[in-house]
């Protein structure tokens, strides 16, 4: 089997730490090639991992006929400015979430990709997760059988906390990422300065929870109602609604603590069925399913499942590889994702201020 020639574009603390170390040494692909602006970041990286090929921009891959993907671990609002010239070119392309900056942004790389026959899969590696995979099990055997009942309320929880944990530290040096001139963020064009601040903000952690939702009960969402704070719309509560009446809750907010706080509930008339999510960059840890039932209300059965270590961006990184060998969609596509962008866009275009 030939392995698939991977391109990075960008290698620092993400790049490196949940990205990188997770294609080195695979049978399956090979990095032939780093762009980096940052010179002495480029070298150091380049000869620790043996990637013969350097640039120090992104438009040096779109010419180089050996590179068949590019893993861009960037700002997100640098997303579309180096994922559309390269999906042009044909050069599938993983981003980090979320999507992008902007509804109208996200529509334009999905267009770069379909206009370009290449493959656009957005970094939400939750839907890769053990656990997640687990609980969806679950709540499709629930939804098949009726054990349960009727699906009432999902209720998705975000406060953060610690997302490090200790991780790995990355090759570093003390320079200075250079200005692009070429590069102009793409926010929404309806909201005004603060107001598009505080939604990259919100984006950037509540991107994983709206994709998870979707990801777990895949019918559409109607956003109908949502509350910020006004010194910081992330400490936010929004509701929707689905197709068959399920009340869709996403509470988000920031708090310091040395644990990792998130979770997304599911209850029905007989019980309910509670998601916990690990800690994002602590390889050695896992998520967990809850799974309550009651028949009467008096008596009930609760069972706990605790699925295997294996970490989340590891898993992901080799589906996309496998996307790109076999041609197949990822199952964070473009195509998919840009309804996250629509939903919280949404959520913005209705919030409240208290």
């Amino acid at each position: 089997m030939n392995p698939v020639k991977i391109a990075f574009a960008g290698v620092g603390y993400m790049g490196q730490v949940a990205h990188l170390r997770n294609y080195a040494n695979r049978e399956d692909c090979q990095i032939v090639a780093i762009a980096e602006p940052r010179p002495e970041l480029a070298r150091k990286v380049a000869q620790t991992y043996g990637i013969p090929k350097i640039y120090s921009s992104h438009v040096e891959l779109v010419n180089d006929p050996e590179v068949q993907a590019v893993v861009a671990s960037q700002p997100h609002l640098r997303n579309g400015h180096i994922a559309i010239p390269l999906l042009r070119a044909g050069k599938h392309v993983f981003v980090e979430k979320p999507m992008a900056g902007s509804l109208a942004e996200a529509e334009a790389m999905q267009q770069a990709a379909e206009a370009g026959k290449a493959l656009l899969m957005v970094g939400l590696m939750k839907r890769h997760d053990t656990a997640v995979l687990a609980a969806r099990d679950v709540l499709q055997k629930f939804a098949a059988s009726g054990e349960l009942g009727r699906l009432n309320r999902i209720r998705a929880h975000c406060f953060g906390g610690d997302w490090v944990h200790d991780a790995l530290p990355p090759l570093s040096t003390t320079e200075a990422v250079p200005n692009d001139p070429e590069f102009k963020p793409n926010m929404p064009a309806w909201m005004d300065a603060e107001q598009g601040k505080q939604f990259q903000n919100y984006m950037n952690i509540m991107a994983h929870n709206v994709n998870l939702v979707r990801f777990l009960y895949p019918q559409p969402l109607t956003v109908q109602t949502a509350v910020g704070r006004k010194e910081n719309y992330l400490m936010h509560t929004a509701l929707l609604t689905g197709q068959d009446g399920v009340l869709v809750e996403f509470a988000g907010g920031s708090v310091r603590s040395h644990q990792w706080e998130e979770e997304t509930h599911f209850y029905f008339d007989k019980g309910y069925v509670k998601l916990y999510t690990p800690t994002p960059l602590n390889r050695q840890t896992r998520g967990r399913v809850e799974i309550y039932h009651s028949e009467d209300g008096k008596e009930g059965q609760r069972q706990e499942l605790t699925p295997r270590i294996d970490w989340a961006f590891r898993r992901q990184a080799e589906h996309f590889i496998a996307c790109v060998r076999d041609g197949v969609e990822p199952v964070s596509s473009g195509r998919d994702t840009v309804n996250d962008i629509r939903l919280m866009e949404e959520i913005f275009r209705v919030m409240i201020l208290v």
